[in-house]
């Protein structure tokens, strides 16, 4: 179809402000999702009881959160960003920016969201919300910066489309660390270590991925 060709079209700032349109007008319609809210945190509490460990662990399996709402959707259909940025407040070493799970989704559902969390969060809000709370953050959108941020960042959130021509074909955002100068993604479905952000870009299933934003974080020097 045509429509599944538009991205093909689009460079990743016209794309990301496709998002952004679709974050205000969601901001405009200002959504109620209460409900939603105070059962996720119920559900959170329960799972830190049933495994204590939960409550530092990194989410490596977004499939378990179903049980978890984003707006009208839910964690394991969209919740891709929100779990990106929960896992780089889990592995950053300020623990004090750490933030539970419940409290990430109510933060974007109140401006992020898009399309009432079915179409998951805008990768400019998460730049926002980061910056907002005192990190800082590198972003961008060209991707020949990537492996130039790979290289001086500790900490990396990625955006990619999962086919550069198809948007049907859904785009993922996931949370990558880096230990002795390997590069570790989480909930990306990808076992190995990779020597660089393009290198990962280049695993994705398919082999058709396209980056569309990178967010880096540098550990603070002692």
């Amino acid at each position: 179809m045509f429509i599944a060709k538009i991205p093909g079209k689009l460079n990743n700032d016209r794309l990301l402000g496709v998002m952004e349109r679709l974050r205000k007008n969601e901001r405009w319609i200002g959504r109620n999702f209460s409900a939603g809210n105070l059962s996720n945190m119920e559900i959170f509490q329960k799972r830190i009881k049933d495994d204590p460990s939960f409550e530092t662990a990194l989410i490596e399996r977004q499939a378990d959160f179903s049980d978890m709402a984003l707006g009208k959707s839910n964690l394991a259909i969209s919740g891709c960003e929100v779990i990106a940025v929960y896992n780089l407040l889990q592995s950053y070493s300020g623990r004090d920016f750490a933030v539970s799970l419940p409290t990430l989704i109510e933060i974007f559902e109140k401006d992020g969201i898009l399309r009432a969390g079915h179409f998951g969060v805008s990768p400019k809000a998460i730049a926002e919300y980061l910056k907002g709370i005192g990190l800082p953050i590198n972003y961008t959108t060209d991707i020949t910066d990537f492996d130039v941020l790979g290289y001086y960042c500790d900490h990396f959130i990625l955006t990619v489309l999962n086919d550069r021509e198809d948007i049907f074909k859904q785009i993922h955002t996931f949370y990558i660390s880096k230990e002795n100068n390997n590069f570790i993604s989480h909930n990306a479905g990808l076992r190995m270590r990779y020597h660089s952000i393009s290198e990962i870009i280049g695993a994705i299933p398919s082999g058709r991925a396209k980056g569309l934003c990178l967010i880096g974080l540098k550990e603070p020097v002692e």
